[in-house]
Parts: structure tokens; sequence; C-alpha cells
């Protein structure tokens, strides 16, 4: 399962979770998981080396592992799409489902992401903006960082500050 920890204020029923793990976003390969759906029409973005362009529109459906390596222990998905939705820098509104599927006590739960993610930036926050499951009503964020970017797959390192509902406890 992710690394999980409470942080600030621990043992109390409202601390948020955190939660580590790794998303493999993959353009290529015989099964990529990453697939564009929509061709933009703008001019290419700078900083993407003429590959990504204003309007383009991409549907996915990661794997989240515990380590960033590809043959790490598989603990979810994310499901989701992201949209480049900036005319200048490549940055995109990403709305996804993070869908916990390991056998520990997030098991299908899921948590609802959604944000502006600036890929240039080192790291970058988007907001938890619901969730089931154990994750009931939840907010928060999400801390990104890129891990590794080889052509056109990236592996990405994820922390998350979860804060569920207490009726969230019984789930």
């Amino acid at each position: 399962m992710a690394t999980v920890s409470s942080v600030d204020g621990a043992g109390t029923q409202n601390a948020p979770k955190h939660l580590h793990f790794y998303m493999h976003d993959g353009y290529t390969g015989p099964k990529p998981t990453a697939v564009l759906i929509v061709n933009g029409t703008g001019q290419p973005l700078k900083g993407s080396g003429g590959g990504a362009r204003f309007g383009d529109t991409v549907v996915m459906d990661d794997r989240l592992t515990e380590g960033p390596t590809p043959a790490s222990r598989v603990i979810g998905r994310a499901q989701g799409f992201y949209v480049m939705a900036s005319q200048g820098d490549p940055a995109m509104l990403l709305s996804m489902n993070v869908l916990f599927t390991d056998d520990g006590p997030y098991n299908g739960s899921s948590l609802a992401v959604m944000g502006r993610n600036d890929i240039a930036m080192p790291e970058r926050e988007l907001a938890v903006v619901g969730g089931t499951g154990a994750f009931r009503m939840a907010t928060g964020y999400v801390l990104w960082k890129t891990a590794s970017w080889r052509g056109r797959n990236a592996v990405l390192e994820l922390d998350a500050y979860v804060y569920a509902s207490p009726a969230a406890a019984g789930a």
C-alpha cells in the first residue's frame, strides 16, 4: 500500500493523512497509459520541444506504485484527463480520480484531484476536491514532482495530504 502517515495532530480524528506514491504516465510502448484524444491547434508551447500545443487533450489510466520503478508494487490507478490550457508555458488543467486497488485499508477508495499542473516547475500543488470510501468528502492537496522524464513518458512523485470526513471512518 502507499506509504501513509498522520501529520499535524497525530492521534486526532481530523489529522491529515500523508500518502506517498508514484504515477507512471506513458505515451509509448505496447500498452500506452496516456492517449492524445484531441490535437490542439494552437502554437507549440515553449519548453515542449514542439511536442505539445495549446488545446491538446489527453486521457489517462496510469499505474500508481509504491516506488519509482516500473517493477514497484502497484497500489492503484490514476484515471482522468489533462488539457494543455496555457498559451505560453507548458501548463495543463488536470482532473483525475486516484483509485486505490491494493489490499490495504484504502482498497476501493478514491481521491478526486484537480488543478493547474505547470510541468516546468520543480514542484506543483493540485487540490484534493473530494473522495470516496475512506476518503469520503476529502479535502487537501497533492504536491507533484517529476521523478523522471524520458521522451513522452514520465514518472511523477506524489505526496498527498488529505483530510477526510469523520463519517468516512466507518466507510
